[in-house]
């Protein structure tokens, strides 16, 4: 069982914005969570279907990657993913997207959140950390008792997209399963055409970030510290 300090992580919950944000962040991370017995429930925001490069595809974009993003669920070990419907470029931090977001994490009951970083230049990206960020401390209070029992996840850390952090909290060897991470993003077929060179970029970024670690591959997170940590 994957460890924290001492403490088992026996559930995840990761948020992203667009199908591919969970396999270009953490994807090597989620599936060695998962090879090493945690539940992982991802929450993906949005259909990305902003993302079409033909006039002809955009009715039809949304439906696509929805199909991509069950597409690369067994290859990372995802046992739940939720999808939220909401519109891509325009997810915003009002009341009903703060509440189901408070209301998934007491039903997930997580050990760890990832989530985007509050820097990335993805507005979506950006917002969804903010929401993170705040729900993960709504969640621990004895309010909306209609959404569940309260609950306190003790780690959550953000994860790198395009943005890099300058000083990652920690990186997790991702070498037993980068190729995992590898063939989850070959099942993004609409994005791995559509954003020229990002294989590089992934293999590049990891082979970095094992460096640091001293392993082949790695994934970098940042620790959020905007709710203080149990002692």
């Amino acid at each position: 069982m994957f460890k924290l300090n001492g403490d088992e992580i026996r559930s995840v919950l990761v948020f992203g914005a667009h199908p591919d944000d969970e396999i270009i962040g953490p994807g090597g991370t989620i599936a060695r969570l998962s090879g090493e017995g945690a539940k992982v429930t991802v929450v993906t925001f949005t259909a990305g279907e902003t993302a079409y490069t033909t006039p002809d595809m955009k009715g039809k974009m949304a439906d696509i990657r929805i199909g991509e993003a069950k597409a690369c669920d067994e290859i990372l070990g995802i046992d739940q993913r939720i999808v939220l419907g909401l519109p891509c470029q325009g997810v915003t931090n009002d009341t009903d997207t703060y509440q189901r977001c408070v209301k998934i994490i007491r039903e997930v009951k997580p050990d760890l959140i990832l989530s985007h970083y509050h820097r990335d230049k993805h507005r979506d990206h950006r917002t969804i950390a903010q929401i993170v960020d705040e729900v993960r401390w709504k969640a621990t209070e004895r309010v909306l008792s209609d959404m569940g029992e309260p609950w306190y996840c003790s780690y959550m850390f953000y994860y790198e997209i395009m943005e890099l952090f300058t000083e990652p909290s920690f990186v997790v060897d991702i070498s037993g399963t980068y190729e995992n991470k590898v063939r989850a993003m070959e099942t993004q077929t609409t994005q791995v055409d559509m954003m020229t060179g990002i294989m590089r970029h992934i293999e590049g970024l990891a082979k970095a970030r094992g460096f640091l670690a001293g392993s082949e591959y790695g994934e970098a997170f940042l620790l959020s510290n905007r709710l203080p940590g149990r002692i």
